[in-house]
Formats: C-alpha cells, structure tokens, sequence
C-alpha cells in the first residue's frame, strides 16, 4: 500500500507529536525506572546467591581438607593405600579430587587416576600461599579446560612446621549452571515486568493526561472565534484546578469579546451618527441653489453642534483607552474635596439653571484627600450631570460631602425619572442608555458613567446607586481616606 506524500507528511507530524507528549515521556519514564530497577535487583539477587553457594562449598570444601591434613600428618610415610582408605572412610562426596604435597609442593598423592599430577610439582596459588604462610587458602573459582573449579588448601602441620598441604578441588559447574539459570530467568522476569508496567503506564499516562489533552484541543479551537468553551472537570487534583481556572478564564474572555463586540458596534453606531447628519446638512447646503445667510448659519449651527457631539465622544473613548491600557498618566496631590465640589458645582450650575432645576450644594467640613485630582473631578461631575440630563424641569438634584470612619463620601441624589431595578447593574456599561432617544436629546454618549466608574475605583472606591422609576436616583461615591492621607 503506497501513501501519497501529503499522507506521509500528517502520518510523520503525528508520530512526532506523540513521541514528544508527556503521556509518552510519562510511559518512558516509567519503563526504564522499573527495568533500571529491576536490574539492579537482579544482579544483586544473583550477586548474592553467588556469594552464599560459594562461601557454603569453601567452607565445606576447608573443613574436608582440615581433616584430611590433620589425619595424613600423623603418617610417618605417604602410602597411596592408607591416604584412599582414609579418603573413603570421610566420604567427602562425589567429584571432589584430593592431592597431597610434601613442603616442595611435589605431589605425593592425586586421586585423580587420569592425568595424574603425582611426582610433579603443583604451582597452585593456593598451594604457595598455604606453604609459605602455614595457613588455609581458598580460590573461590576459576576456569580451567574441564570447566569452572572450586579449590582449597590446608597446609599439614607436624610439630609446629609445615610438612605439606592437602590441596582439594571441585567442579563450580553445577553452582555456574545454576546462577545462569536464575540469571535468565530474572531476565524473563525482568523483561515481562517492565512490558506489564510499560503498559500499565500507558493506560496510567493516559488517565492522567487526557484532561490535559482534552484541554489542548479545546484550547486549539478558540482561535476559531468561539471564547466560550468549556471542559469537563473531575476531582480536586492540580489538573482539575487547572480546568477550572480554564473555564474561569473562558468565561472571562467570553464576556469581554461580547463587550468588545458590543463596544464596537456601539461607538460605529454613535460615531456614525453625528458624522451621517453632518453629511446630510452639507449635501443640503450644496444642493440650494440660493443661499440665504439666516439659513446658512442655521446649517452651520447644526453642523457645529454635530461636530461638538463627536468630538465629546472621541476626547471619552480615548480617557477609556488610557485607562484601559494603562498609559492614563496620574497627578497625586493632597487636595480639598470641599472645594473640588464647590468647583463642579459651579461649573453645572449654568445647565441646571437653564433646565430650570435646582442644584444644592451641601459641604460643611474641609475634607483632605490625597488622589488624582483630574479623575476625581470627571467621576463627580459625571454623575452630576448626568443627574441634571435625566432630571424633569422644576426638578432638583442635591450633591452632598461628609467624611464617616475615615471613608469620604459622596452623595449625588436626583428627583427625575429614575429606572427600573433591573437596569441599575448595566449603567456603568460603556455605551448603554436605557432611554436612547431622550439621551440623544439630551447629548449624552453613553459613556459618562463609565468614566466616573474608572475614575472612583482607581482609588479604590466604589459607586452605590439606589433607583426607583419615576422618583429619582441616588448614587452613593465611597473613598477609602486612608489610603489617601498623608
């Protein structure tokens, strides 16, 4: 079956993929911990299986040869006779061979039939070492053309001086079989462990990763233009507080994209509006063929006025850009909120004098406050006048100052039109009225509030509204003094 290139591309780009998850570092990881573990068991097992078998035959192997040392030494001569009855009477089993030396290591006795060392000279290790040092000497194993072998030699000691050694050796064949064998089948053991548990991480690794991978391919489909995804969680691990940080954040990034879509749409439309009636006035003053002056300036008064309308809603979405990306630039200083108010008052004064509404002032005490005095100003005056605008003619609105528990508090209270329960959370909203036509009338943009909003929780307070329909509103301003005193 031959794949096309494109298929082979996507079948290596997987293949790489997987080979790079962590469910398969995870796999990896697991495996060669347990074979490196077993290994090492193993080869300690066999080490010590090793070291038990052998230490038993020297020591066997010592004792045998003792023996014989102590009974040959008391012969006055080395008869072949007497040294095999003597060897038969101990019964020292099966395959062990026994030569006797005299102290210039010249074999006086093998029982070795073929291939007999007798009335040669044996140059074993053991055997030098146990002439020269008069004390027992053991090889533990060594290979030889018949096989692995196990020897000893015990010197024979005659009245305090060594008369020879009784040298013993034995084939390690059966003790090498059976440590190879235990070798193989630890192998086995080990080779069949590590597939269970390289599988059983598989199936581990994969439990474990597959919240994240089902995160990951959630997290792939966002750029698609759906924010509000969501993923399944399951328990209280470290990857399930993930998960919910993650549906936090969606949940987050859903509401902004739907503001930011709401926002756009928003300012096209207010932005639209003004420049629409500007191009409907000069297409009118272009298509008259008389030109009257009244007329002219009549036009022009309404372009004016379209111009300052949009110009109002540009200088306030570009307060809310700064403040959004944080390049609004700050002025701390100690200041007089008594007479910050007094000036807003008196800058709102003319308007509510010409919508014939009474505007009162109540600030009795000087309260110093420590803040931006630009921010504060625009929250207070906002508000105001957003009071003034959505206030009936005859109507009043009372701007209030007082300090409680080292909070500054601020209180704008209207009698106009007031709005219903539901409406209250939305007006800080950027663009949001909820009367659109009385607000063109107006000349309000939408955005006021939201400044006023921005302005107060930049230093750390915040703005209570209470509102009944068609008895008025009140919005209570809250600034921690304290974070502000110097």
């Amino acid at each position: 079956m031959c794949l096309q290139n494109g298929e082979l591309v996507i079948i290596s780009k997987r293949s790489k993929e997987w080979f790079f998850s962590i469910r398969w570092r995870l796999v990896l990881t697991y495996f060669i911990i347990i074979l490196l573990t077993l290994s090492f068991i193993s080869i300690y097992i066999r080490a010590s299986l090793e070291e038990y078998f052998f230490n038993q035959e020297e020591i066997e192997l010592l004792t045998k040869a003792n023996v014989i040392a102590n009974i040959t030494s008391r012969y006055v001569e080395y008869k072949d006779e007497s040294i095999k009855e003597t060897i038969e009477d101990l019964q020292l089993g099966k395959g062990i061979r026994v030569i006797i030396t005299n102290k210039e290591a010249n074999v006086l006795f093998d029982t070795e039939e073929t291939g007999s060392l007798k009335d040669k000279v044996l140059l074993k290790e053991e055997v030098v070492n146990a002439l020269n040092t008069g004390k027992d000497d053991a090889q533990r194993y060594y290979e030889e053309e018949a096989g692995w072998i196990l020897s000893a030699a015990v010197p024979m000691i005659k009245e305090r001086e060594t008369v020879g050694v009784v040298y013993l050796s034995t084939s390690a064949e059966e003790i090498i079989n059976f440590l190879e064998d235990i070798k193989q089948k630890l192998f086995v053991i080990s080779f069949m462990m590590s597939i269970f548990i390289g599988l059983f991480s598989a199936v581990l690794a994969r439990i474990i990763t597959a919240p994240v991978e089902n995160l990951t391919a959630v997290i792939k489909n966002m750029p698609d233009g759906n924010l509000n995804q969501r993923v399944a969680v399951r328990g209280k691990d470290e990857i399930a507080q993930l998960g919910k940080a993650f549906n936090k954040m969606s949940k987050r990034l859903n509401e902004v994209e739907e503001k930011r879509k709401e926002f756009v749409s928003n300012a096209s439309h207010e932005l639209k509006t003004p420049l629409s009636s500007i191009k409907v006035l000069t297409q009118s003053l272009l298509q008259m063929e008389k030109l009257e002056l009244s007329v002219v300036k009549e036009f022009l008064s309404d372009i004016n006025h379209e111009i300052d309308r949009l110009t109002r809603i540009i200088n306030k979405l570009l307060i809310l850009t700064r403040t959004d990306v944080g390049e609004d630039k700050t002025d701390m200083k100690k200041m007089n909120l008594k007479e910050l108010i007094a000036g807003v008052f008196k800058g709102l004064l003319p308007l509510a004098h010409e919508k014939n509404i009474k505007l009162e002032l109540k600030a009795e005490q000087d309260v110093f406050f420590v803040g931006d005095e630009d921010k504060i100003w625009e929250s207070i005056f906002n508000i105001v006048d957003n009071s003034i605008k959505y206030t009936p003619p005859d109507g009043k609105v009372t701007l209030t100052l007082e300090e409680k528990n080292d909070t500054v508090v601020v209180v704008i209270e209207d009698n106009g039109i007031g709005m219903p329960p539901a409406e209250v959370n939305k007006i800080f909203d950027r663009f949001y009225r909820i009367d659109k036509a009385r607000a063109r009338e107006t000349g309000g943009t939408g955005l006021g509030l939201s400044i006023a909003l921005s302005g107060v929780t930049f230093h750390g307070g915040d703005i209570q509204v209470e509102s009944e329909e068609g008895k008025g509103s009140k919005f209570i301003i809250r600034f921690p003094i304290k974070l502000g005193k110097v």
